[in-house]
């Protein structure tokens, strides 16, 4: 080799360590910055005519391994997803409480039961009515609240929700921005931009918000999807958004592929929610509807069981002394429905000690009132024909009745009020007696009504004012939508003609249908059975009449809907305020001593709900069954229970596979200080060497120069 080849490469030597050595300082320096990878020189032969001429940089690459980078991304999604659940969960054991502490809902209805039997001894004891209905008042409060923090709580998830989906947003226009600068970059020689570290960093937040597959082009770009193949990134980026809901009506991710160029929507927007499987996206709508909305309905059937069961003990019993005003519940009804009320159902008026002063004896079956056994008044059956005469026939002994707004009120003047049937399941209406269809004597309220076999007809018209709607949503867990669907409402539709309509509307979705006692049940297509849907009510501008009361909140119409029997429950304003009118005896069905001091019969029919089987529909996590209401309350604790810890164990699971992952991408891709300083070791005494080479060279020149 002459001394031109030996200073050429000891020139290009040079020029190939400083490059080395300015990547070496490269990655040290950016030792601890967050997705950074590693870079390493390529050195390549520079040869000419078949000889060695020197050496050159063929290229410097990013240490990267497709397989740990999408792992990675993957225990990304994953530990956040059980991170938002966890969180969540350790907001609802905050409120909720634990089985056997002063504010769980078991402690709280177990203190009902044991202030009845304190009370045992001295029913009429103003102390003893007092503790009853305080421990009374409690549970319902704690019902109450809980469902109110429920709501928070979800309505909170499905903000965080939004920012999380916004976010996301965000950073798949970030992803599709890097993609084109890289691909600039590359069209002009850079193969190590920046950009590429800046783009993982895109990658890694939008993995905490959603699941991702990344998949490398041969131009520098990368190909982003969901897990499942909807695009995110590509030629085009998905611009997605979302509107958050409240109160348990929460919408739908919309993902819409749009043009990076004109900003301009691709094809229509497809629903995202289905297609998330981690993320904190996922963890958070799996938390708003499955668990925080299942927890809601599970609380909604423990009230509205709680409601229906005292309140059938308490409405078949009487305070003593009887109370002189009956206020009912609104029962959404109005004075023009059918009335449909069978068998006998006797009022009896007592002075305060007890006496039988009058009665109105009501046979609905032969639609008479008859007064004090001489008397009669007639009515048709509709509910204000029969109030009309009802009040006509009490005005004969001092009393009124009323029906206004839903509400049957009932008045005995100076005298008291005691309600009783003659024989047993008599005075029904679809299975419900006449004092608690109308809740006349009622110990706890919900804010809608508990009774839904309404015990309506198809030709009842439902006094709906028109441009009314009933909108309903077909979703599984995942959020998959199989259906939306509007229900117009209009003037004068009968409930016959309702059930026709949404029925249209729903088509092969499924169908609705009136029972006989005046319950509307929901049968979903068999496609549809098997896969977690339920039909859920997304919005209702229905109203009966003044009552305030809804299509669906009548009939109890929506999987969501059962939730806000918990709403504003509580013990009922009169007894809360006097806790004396609270019903611990049982009247007398003959004699003239209808009620009596010291009569405890009421009390113990009270007691007897402590171990007493309910009927509970299937809610949230739990299927319907038979049960007492400890125990059903218990089912709901440990069903929370069990989810909370399975939460939190995922958590720890999927937060060491992260580290793990983590861990190995950094041990191939990370910087090393002791291998970079290494290298920058051997770069130095190469880089001298090939001074030290070149000083020769030079020296030699001079020598041959100086031969003559």
């Amino acid at each position: 080799m002459g001394l031109n080849g030996i200073l050429s490469g000891a020139l290009t030597s040079l020029q190939a360590n400083t490059s080395a050595l300015k990547v070496t300082s490269q990655n040290i320096a950016n030792l601890n910055t967050a997705n950074y990878a590693r870079r390493v020189v390529d050195f390549g032969n520079l040869g000419a005519a078949g000889s060695p001429v020197g050496v050159t940089v063929e290229d410097v690459r990013r240490v990267t391994d497709q397989y740990l980078t999408q792992e990675a991304l993957t225990a990304t999604s994953t530990s956040n997803q059980c991170d938002a659940q966890s969180t969540a969960f350790d907001q609802i054991n905050t409120f909720l409480g634990s089985p056997g502490d002063g504010s769980a809902l078991t402690t709280k209805l177990n203190n009902i039961f044991t202030a009845l039997g304190a009370a045992q001894l001295s029913p009429t004891s103003s102390v003893n009515q007092g503790s009853v209905v305080s421990s009374m008042k409690s549970l319902a409060s704690s019902i109450s609240s809980l469902s109110s923090s429920l709501d928070t709580l979800g309505n909170q998830t499905d903000a965080q929700l939004g920012q999380s989906v916004q976010q996301a947003s965000s950073l798949i226009k970030q992803v599709y921005d890097y993609n084109q600068l890289i691909k600039t970059a590359g069209a002009h020689g850079n193969t190590d931009t920046t950009y590429l570290d800046q783009r993982d960093t895109a990658l890694n937040s939008l993995a905490q918000q959603m699941d991702i597959k990344v998949a490398p082009q041969d131009d520098g770009s990368v190909l982003v999807t969901t897990q499942d193949g909807l695009n995110l990134v590509g030629d085009s980026y998905a611009k997605l958004s979302y509107t958050p809901g409240s109160n348990g009506v929460y919408g739908t991710i919309s993902a819409q592929d749009t043009n990076g160029t004109s900003g301009n929507p691709i094809g229509a927007a497809q629903t995202l929610d289905s297609h998330l499987t981690s993320g904190t996206m996922r963890g958070l709508i799996d938390m708003r509807d499955t668990t925080i909305g299942g927890l809601k309905a599970e609380v909604g059937t423990f009230a509205k069981t709680v409601a229906q069961s005292f309140n059938q003990v308490h409405n078949a019993n009487s305070s003593y002394p009887a109370p002189t005003t009956m206020t009912g519940s609104d029962t959404g009804l109005l004075a023009s429905d059918s009335l449909n009320f069978s068998g006998q159902t006797t009022i009896s008026l007592t002075d305060s000690s007890g006496t039988l002063q009058h009665t109105a004896a009501i046979d609905f079956s032969a639609g008479t009132i008859t007064v004090d056994g001489s008397a009669s008044y007639s009515f048709t059956n509709s509910i204000g024909a029969f109030t009309t005469q009802l009040n006509s026939a009490l005005t004969s002994v001092g009393g009124s009745a009323s029906f206004t707004d839903g509400q049957m009120s009932l008045s005995g003047g100076s005298s008291g009020l005691v309600m009783t049937n003659p024989t047993a399941n008599s005075g029904q209406r679809a299975g419900t007696g006449f004092s608690q269809f109308f809740g006349l004597n009622d110990l706890f309220t919900t804010s809608v009504p508990n009774i839904t076999t309404t015990g309506m007809v198809a030709s009842d018209n439902l006094g709906l004012a028109a441009n009314g709607q009933v909108n309903f949503v077909l979703k599984n867990a995942a959020g998959a939508v199989a259906a939306k669907v509007s229900v117009p409402i209009t003037a004068g539709m009968t409930v016959g003609q309702a059930v026709t309509a949404i029925n249209t509307a729903l088509g092969s979705s499924g169908s609705v249908s009136l029972g006989s006692d005046g319950a509307i049940t929901t049968t979903l297509a068999t496609k549809y059975t098997n896969g977690g849907y339920q039909l859920l009510v997304a919005s209702d501008t229905t109203s009966r009449g003044t009552t305030g009361v809804s299509l669906t909140e009548l009939f109890g119409i929506g999987a969501n809907t059962v939730g806000q029997q918990a709403d504003n429950f509580s013990v009922k304003t009169a007894i809360a305020n006097n806790p004396s009118l609270v019903a611990l005896g049982k009247a007398a069905t003959t004699g003239t001593q209808v009620i009596g001091s010291g009569n405890s019969a009421g009390l113990q029919a009270l007691q007897a709900l402590a171990s007493s089987k309910q009927s509970f529909s299937k809610a949230g996590s739990l299927a319907a069954q038979t049960s007492s209401l400890s125990d059903y309350a218990g089912a709901v604790y440990q069903d929370v229970a069990t989810k909370s810890s399975d939460a939190a164990s995922n958590k720890t699971t999927q937060g060491d596979r992260l580290t793990e992952a983590q861990s190995r991408m950094s041990g191939n891709s990370g910087v090393n200080l002791d291998e970079e300083l290494s290298n920058m070791i051997i770069y130095q005494r190469s880089y001298s060497a090939s001074a030290r080479l070149l000083t020769t060279v030079g020296e030699l020149y001079d020598t041959l120069l100086s031969i003559k």
